[in-house]
C-alpha cells in the first residue's frame, strides 16, 4: 500500500514539469550553498581578526605619533578602551547628528523628486536616472574631489569669503559630501517604492473628490511607507559610512587648528574628532591600531543593523 502511495505521488518518467521542478530545486539549492560560503567567509573573514583588538609593542613609534596622542587613554588596552574615550563618543555624536541632518535634508528632496520621476513623464527622466545611477557607482573619494575644485578653486571660493563662510574643512561640508551620495541612494528607493503602487489607485481617489495632495497623503504614501522607510534606513546609513569624499573635501578635524573652526564648534569639542569612518582611518595611520580596528567592528554592527532594519521595516518591498 505505501509503494502504491509513493508511486502516485512522484511524476511520470516522462513528466516535463517534475524535471523542471527538480531544476529548480537544484538551483535554490545551489543558491542556498552560495550564500551559506559567503556568510561563513565573512564571519571568517571577522572573527580572524578579533585579536587585532588586544594590545600589542607599537611598530615605529614615532614622536610625531605621540606627540598626536598626548591625551589619549587607549593606548594598550584592549579595544583602545573605546567605550570610555571621549573621543570616541564625540565622533559617534558627529556621524549621528550629520547622517541625521543629511537624510531629513536627502527625505525633503528626494520623496517629492522620487514621486515625480514614478508618476510623471518629466523630460529627461533618463538622464536624471543615468545620472544618479552614476554617483551610486562613482567612487566617494571622486565626488569629494569634485567639490573642492567646484568650492575651493572656482568663483564659488570668492563668494563664500565675502560671505563670511568657508564650507570646505567644515561640519557643512561633511553634511554637503554625505547628501551627493544619500540623495542618490534615496531616490532609487523611494522611486522603486511609488512605482510599486498602482496609480489606479490613485485615480479612483480622485474620482471619489479627493483633493491630489490628499489622495497622495491618504492613498499613495501609506502603500509606499515600506520603501519610504527603507529608503531612509539606506540613506542614514550611506551617510554614516561615508569616508573617501569626507577626507578629502574635509580632511580630518583632529589636525586642524582650533582657531578654523567656528566658536560653537569649539565649545562642543568637536573639532577634535571626525565621524567614525575618518576617525577610524586616522587612528590606524597613527598606529593606534586596537582603537582603529574597535571603530571597524563597530561600524560593522552599524551596518548589520541598518540592513536588518530594512528588512523589517521594509518589510518585502525590494528595491535592489
Amino acid at each position: 500500500m505505501s509503494g502504491e502511495i509513493l508511486k502516485a505521488t512522484l511524476p511520470p518518467k516522462d513528466d516535463p514539469q517534475g524535471k523542471t521542478r527538480t531544476g529548480n530545486y537544484m538551483l535554490v539549492a545551489v543558491l542556498y550553498a552560495a550564500v551559506v560560503v559567503l556568510i561563513l567567509f565573512s564571519l571568517l573573514l571577522v572573527l580572524s581578526n578579533v585579536d587585532q583588538l588586544f594590545p600589542r609593542k607599537p611598530v615605529g613609534d614615532t614622536n610625531l605619533m605621540q606627540q598626536w596622542r598626548t591625551d589619549d587613554t587607549h593606548v594598550g588596552v584592549f579595544a583602545g578602551g573605546f567605550w570610555k574615550s571621549a573621543t570616541f563618543w564625540r565622533s559617534m555624536n558627529i556621524t549621528v547628528v550629520t547622517a541625521t541632518i543629511t537624510t531629513l535634508i536627502a527625505a525633503l528632496l528626494g520623496i517629492p523628486a522620487s514621486y515625480a520621476l514614478a508618476r510623471y513623464r518629466v523630460p529627461g527622466r533618463s538622464l536624471i536616472d543615468i545620472l544618479f545611477s552614476s554617483v551610486i557607482v562613482l567612487p566617494s573619494s571622486s565626488i569629494g574631489l569634485c567639490l573642492i575644485v567646484a568650492l575651493q578653486y572656482s568663483p564659488l571660493y570668492e563668494l563664500q569669503k565675502r560671505l563670511g563662510i568657508i564650507v570646505p574643512y567644515s561640519l557643512g561640508g561633511i553634511i554637503i559630501v554625505q547628501l551627493v551620495l544619500s540623495l542618490a541612494m534615496g531616490i532609487s528607493a523611494w522611486k522603486a517604492a511609488f512605482a510599486g503602487v498602482n496609480p489606479r489607485f490613485e485615480h479612483v481617489a480622485r474620482s471619489l473628490g479627493s483633493s491630489p495632495w490628499r489622495a497622495f497623503r491618504t492613498v499613495t504614501l501609506p502603500n509606499a511607507k515600506a520603501g519610504i522607510i527603507a529608503g531612509l534606513v539606506i540613506a542614514w546609513t550611506r551617510a554614516a559610512a561615508e569616508f573617501g569624499g569626507v577626507l578629502i573635501f574635509c580632511s580630518t578635524f583632529a589636525e586642524r587648528p582650533a582657531q578654523s573652526f567656528p566658536p560653537f564648534i569649539r565649545t562642543l569639542q568637536l573639532h577634535k574628532s571626525d565621524i567614525l569612518p575618518v576617525m577610524m582611518w586616522s587612528q590606524i595611520e597613527y598606529g593606534n591600531l586596537e582603537f582603529g580596528f574597535a571603530i571597524g567592528f563597530a561600524l560593522i554592527a552599524i551596518s548589520a543593523a541598518s540592513v536588518f532594519a530594512i528588512h523589517k521595516l521594509g518589510g518585502k518591498t525590494y528595491i535592489w
